[in-house]
């Protein structure tokens, strides 16, 4: 059978970030494109729905995409050094239910792609092998 294309969008001023993550996706069977303002996500409902959008941004560029935000909910990952708990409780009213801490730790962005992006018939490793029996990586949400 064959597989859906899986696409990634990352948005990060971080240049080393923007080539960690896209050679990790990449790895992960993602066709990965790098943005530079939610405006290139409009129109993009069908690569929306079948990935994840990555983002480290300022909240006033939330707030100011906060309508777009609401319909990628279920794709959206926010990423930010820094995640203390006013800033989660602020995005979890604004919709956004997902945060990454930076630096991205692989294991973190692992579980975060197993929850939007759940695999076809288990074939989520890189190697095309499946997951091994009982291996499985439990994180808090938000650490």
């Amino acid at each position: 059978m064959k597989q859906k294309e899986k696409y990634a969008f990352i948005l990060d001023k971080d240049e080393f970030v923007r080539l960690s993550l896209n050679k990790i996706l990449n790895k992960y069977g993602f066709q990965v494109e790098e943005i530079e303002d939610f405006s290139q996500l409009e129109g993009r409902k069908k690569e929306i729905g079948r990935g994840i959008i990555l983002a480290d941004v300022e909240m006033d560029a939330l707030e100011r995409w906060d309508s777009l935000l609401k319909k990628w909910n279920d794709h959206f990952v926010f990423m930010s050094p820094l995640i203390t708990e006013e800033l989660t409780l602020r995005l979890k009213k604004m919709g956004i239910h997902r945060m990454i801490k930076k630096p991205v730790e692989i294991r973190s962005l692992k579980r975060v792609i197993r929850e939007l992006c759940p695999p076809e018939e288990d074939s989520f490793s890189p190697s095309g092998k499946g997951r091994k029996k009982g291996s499985r990586s439990i994180q808090k949400g938000g650490e």
